[in-house]
């Protein structure tokens, strides 16, 4: 499942340039030393794993409760029929005007916030931004929270998100560094190649909760456990 997890964020990454683009374009670096520059922007990079592994951690702790009252296999279940629901929803259905009007309100009170940071030219910024870009909203995130919720614990559910979010580092590290990432034709694949993926670990997330003994996906197999958890 981490694996998976970090092919989803590296082909999910093309779903996040929209948004993320213009703020790693716009990243306040001030140096044109590139070791500096690929620390500062290493940091920023950093900054988003870190709440995305926090993200993860609260939610996985979630699914531990779930766990915990006899319902791990239902949640399983439910994230991974919800995981290919949204995928299949976001191909055939307009957008929601109740799922806009969150996700701008989320966008408005984090404005202030970014606005102070990119006046900023310090490692320090730099690394809050990037915390602050892992709160922005994003489909493919919430489809990885998901998935971490079904893991059933905070430490696997960070482990996971964890892993999505290092799946990200390689594309939004090329558009700091050049300007941009892939060609068009790459994008198009990419673009095709990311629902499928979700989809894929939504099925796992199912076979996980059926209790189906495949390797790697049913409980006794599951990479994302982590003992120390329990």
């Amino acid at each position: 499942m981490l694996y998976a997890a970090c092919m989803m964020g590296l082909l999910g990454s093309l779903h996040c340039l929209g948004m993320c683009g213009p703020i790693a374009f716009a990243l306040p670096v001030g140096t044109t030393i590139m070791r500096i520059k690929l620390l500062k922007y290493g940091l920023y990079n950093a900054g988003r794993i870190v709440t995305y592994a926090s993200l993860g951690w609260i939610i996985g702790m979630v699914g531990k409760g779930f766990e915990m009252v006899g319902m791990q296999q239902i949640l399983s279940i439910a994230a991974g029929a919800l995981i290919i629901a949204s995928v299949v929803l976001s191909r055939t259905s307009s957008q929601n005007k109740v799922t806009n009007r969150i996700t701008d309100a989320i966008r408005t009170r984090l404005k202030s916030a970014f606005n102070f940071y990119f006046r900023k030219k310090g490692y320090t910024a730099l690394f809050m931004l990037g915390i602050l870009n892992g709160l922005l909203p994003c489909g493919m995130i919430y489809i990885a929270m998901l998935a971490a919720l079904a893991t059933g614990s905070s430490w696997s559910g960070a482990a996971f998100m964890a892993a999505f979010g290092l799946g990200t580092v390689p594309l939004m590290f090329a558009v700091c560094v050049a300007g941009s990432a892939v060609s068009i034709k790459w994008k198009s694949a990419i673009y095709k190649v990311a629902p499928m993926l979700a989809c894929v670990v939504g099925v796992l997330l199912i076979l996980r909760g059926m209790q189906i003994d495949v390797p790697f996906v049913s409980s006794g197999h599951d990479c994302c456990h982590v003992s120390a958890a329990h």
